[in-house]
């Protein structure tokens, strides 16, 4: 006699082709044992599965692991016999609303400006070494001081090496104030340009945006 187990959790065949029942010891019968039935399951398709229902076989959809997305974005994955996807599912998640993807552009851009403020200005010192200065927002007040300090040294005919500036290194270089000022200036520049770049890719985005151009927002970056 051809058998089939159950799956007690779920209540599916675990294996369709079944397994010959083994002897009753005494009556050397066939024996069903618990959790099994000599019932043969129907055949099932794509995305079906057959269940034991008391009694008998059932055919039920079996969409389990299915993954499909609602026109609001959001993601559901069927984990139980019996559910289908809904008609109206989606395979793929839905593009974002334009605005959305607008707002996140410029959050990038926003990032990328805060990461190269961050990063500081490569600049070559007064005795040829390679450093960077810092352009965080922080270290605005300091360079103000510094430049301000520097004009006021050099309209005074100060030349010698007087004043300091320390570099993300953590190095401190000596500077004559018209050093300083040439200094200060560059990292003034230096932060403007990429204020600058981050002001027209927000113009760009708006603009795109106003056009309802979805290439054009995805292509900005910094």
């Amino acid at each position: 006699m051809r058998i089939y187990d159950i799956n007690q959790t779920d209540g599916t065949v675990i294996n369709p082709a079944g397994r010959e029942a083994s002897a009753d010891p005494m009556r050397q019968t066939p024996r069903i044992p618990a959790g099994a039935t000599d019932i043969e399951p129907p055949a099932t398709g794509e995305h079906e599965a057959a269940r034991w229902a008391g009694g008998n076989w059932e055919v039920v959809p079996d969409y389990r692991g299915h993954v499909y997305y609602t026109d609001d974005g959001e993601r559901h994955e069927i984990t139980d016999l019996g559910i289908e996807p809904p008609a109206d599912a989606l395979d793929e998640a839905p593009p974002a609303p334009l605005a959305d993807v607008a707002e996140n552009k410029k959050r990038e851009v926003e990032s990328a400006l805060a990461s190269e403020l961050a990063a500081g200005m490569p600049y070559t010192m007064p005795d040829g070494t390679e450093d960077v200065i810092q352009t965080r927002p922080q270290d605005e007040p300091n360079l103000l001081g510094l430049a301000i300090e520097a004009r006021d040294l050099r309209d005074s005919g100060e030349t010698d090496a007087v004043q300091e500036l320390r570099t993300r290194s953590n190095a401190v270089y000596s500077m004559t104030p018209q050093q300083m000022i040439d200094a200060t200036d560059a990292a003034k520049a230096f932060k403007k340009a990429q204020l600058k770049k981050s002001w027209l890719l927000k113009k760009d985005i708006a603009d795109a945006l106003a056009a309802e151009d979805r290439a054009a927002l995805d292509a900005i970056t910094w």
